[in-house]
């Protein structure tokens, strides 16, 4: 029933707010770059409040704990979130989270679906791979859900992140964002690979394919392939 009535609620929302209907930002890869990895918390996926609010083209106030967004040219908040809060409004209408805002590291966490959906994207997830969609913009963003804390694949994530900022963090080369588009990690055999589509500083856009091993004192990195994203 909760789903029932949320998609009920969003396509009346939808209807009555088509000209004041946030357009995405659109950038090679689809946009929607993290400078922070999202995570995954009781089942559902949280992605850092400025990435996704900023990919959306909302306009966004943050304030003792109260996150409101609207629409780019809305006077009426799209949704209103409070950190620790399952309470959340949608156009003024209550909705229950099942995950509320949360604050990691000084870093705002919010519910990605929640969000997305709120501003008419359309959200499948299918195995480990969420695909954000607005099709009357042409707009595709697809990315890898997450993993569980503490996994291989969590530890694999970490690295890549940390060689973003490490290795790439020379002036005119720093990378402004990246999303795991993909990962496939083989522990018995100790190999993995990474998909990466990363936002440089600079201006060009870059998909990356990483392969790695497992050592006994932990995963490396073996090479990096890269190609262009236009």
């Amino acid at each position: 029933m909760k789903k029932v009535a949320f998609v009920m609620t969003l396509v009346l929302v939808l209807s009555v707010a088509v000209c004041a209907q946030t357009v995405p930002k659109a950038e090679p890869g689809g946009g929607l770059y993290f400078d922070v990895l999202p995570r995954t918390m009781e089942g559902r996926v949280m992605v850092p409040l400025r990435a996704i609010f900023e990919w959306l083209g909302a306009r966004v106030e943050y304030q003792a704990g109260q996150i409101t967004a609207y629409d780019t040219v809305g006077q009426t908040p799209r949704v209103v979130l409070r950190i620790g809060q399952a309470q959340a409004q949608l156009s003024g209408q209550p909705y229950q989270l099942d995950v509320p805002p949360v604050v990691i590291e000084g870093r705002t966490f919010v519910p990605l679906r929640f969000v997305a959906e709120s501003f008419g994207v359309w959200v499948d997830a299918k195995g480990r791979t969420v695909t954000l969609q607005m099709p009357q913009y042409k707009l595709k963003a697809e990315m890898a859900i997450p993993p569980a804390a503490g996994s291989h694949e969590s530890k694999i994530w970490g690295i890549i992140a940390k060689w973003y900022t490490a290795k790439a963090g020379a002036p005119g080369a720093a990378v402004i964002g990246i999303r795991v588009l993909a990962d496939q990690v083989n522990s018995n055999a100790g190999v993995a690979s990474v998909k990466v589509v990363a936002k440089w500083g600079d201006g060009t856009f870059t998909q990356d394919q990483f392969r790695l091993h497992l050592e006994r004192t932990g995963w490396r990195i073996d090479s990096r392939t890269s190609s262009a994203v236009h």
